[in-house]
Parts: structure tokens; C-alpha cells; sequence
């Protein structure tokens, strides 16, 4: 798993720089939503069913789990020209 976000993380991102926007955006969105849905519980709001439960979930974990990947890619595309081919390379072997 880890080579294979690596390779397309090099393929996306070899020729141009990642978005610092895209960051902000992903983390502006799960903010919010962890802003929202941490208020309804503690307003004493609870899931009815797993489909609710499972909506929050997504609605929080997706943005900020692609916001901290795209924040490693930037990261490390930012040591040099070559180091995302690098961290291909390392991570395929």
C-alpha cells in the first residue's frame, strides 16, 4: 500500500507542485464537520443507526485523511527535484 501511494503520488505530482489550497481545503472541511458533529454530541445528539454514524465518519475522516496525504506529498516533493522518485524507489523495496 505504501509503495503503490508513493508511485501515484509521483506520477501526480513529479512535474508540478502540490496545491498548499488543496491542504487548507481538506483540513477546512473536516474541521468543520469535527466542529459540527462534536457539538450535536455534545449537545446530547446521538446516531439513530450505523448509516448516521458511518456519514459523520466519512464526512470527518475523508478530508483529513487526504488533507495529511497531500501534506506528506508536498512535504516531501519540497527536498528536491528527484525526492518523490526517490520515495518510490525506497518504498518499493
Amino acid at each position: 500500500m505504501r509503495a503503490a501511494f508513493w508511485r501515484v503520488a509521483h506520477m501526480r505530482y513529479h512535474m508540478k507542485a502540490p496545491s498548499r489550497l488543496t491542504d487548507l481545503a481538506a483540513f477546512t472541511w473536516a474541521a468543520f464537520f469535527i466542529l459540527v458533529y462534536g457539538a450535536a454530541i455534545l449537545a446530547g445528539w446521538r446516531p439513530n443507526n450505523a448509516i448516521e454514524a458511518l456519514v459523520g465518519l466519512t464526512l470527518t475522516a475523508t478530508p483529513l485523511i487526504v488533507g495529511i496525504l497531500l501534506r506528506r506529498v508536498r512535504i516531501e516533493a519540497s527536498k528536491g527535484p528527484n525526492a518523490l522518485y526517490l520515495k518510490r524507489v525506497e518504498a518499493s523495496r
